[in-house]
């Protein structure tokens, strides 16, 4: 699967690596389009989902989310501001496919819907949360 991840050009879309440290599941389907995932948690939290070919697999599909510094409320409790990326080449995730969506979740006004961000958009942010 790392080898499948290899041959995408995942920064171009705005991933980051993922870290020697990460914590790495496997969940084999198939279920909802893909054949298997990698949930990845490190300084980041992937989702990275893989289709069956042959004796290997091939990337479909990946999302991202970044955690900000700052906190907000919601009636479900407290949790911290964050960017998703998400990118499908099939149906997975209820994202539009082939194309990068970014998403905003937390009260800062410049980043919340209605507002389509892009990864243009979001790269300073990025930065400055030390991503």
């Amino acid at each position: 699967m790392l080898n499948a991840m290899g041959k995408v050009d995942r920064q171009a879309f705005g991933f980051t690596r993922i870290g020697r440290d990460a914590d790495i599941r496997l969940e084999l389907g198939p279920s909802h389009g893909y054949d298997a995932m990698l949930h990845i948690d490190g300084k980041t939290s992937h989702t990275v989902a893989f289709k069956s070919v042959g004796v290997g697999y091939e990337w479909i599909g990946e999302q991202e989310t970044f955690k900000g510094p700052r906190k907000y409320k919601t009636p479900d409790g407290e949790f911290y501001e964050e960017i998703t990326l998400n990118y499908d080449k099939v149906p997975i995730s209820g994202f539009p496919i082939n194309q990068l969506s970014v998403a905003y979740s937390g009260e800062d006004p410049t980043l919340a819907f209605p507002r389509q961000l892009s990864l243009e958009d979001v790269r300073p942010i990025l930065v400055r949360w030390g991503y």
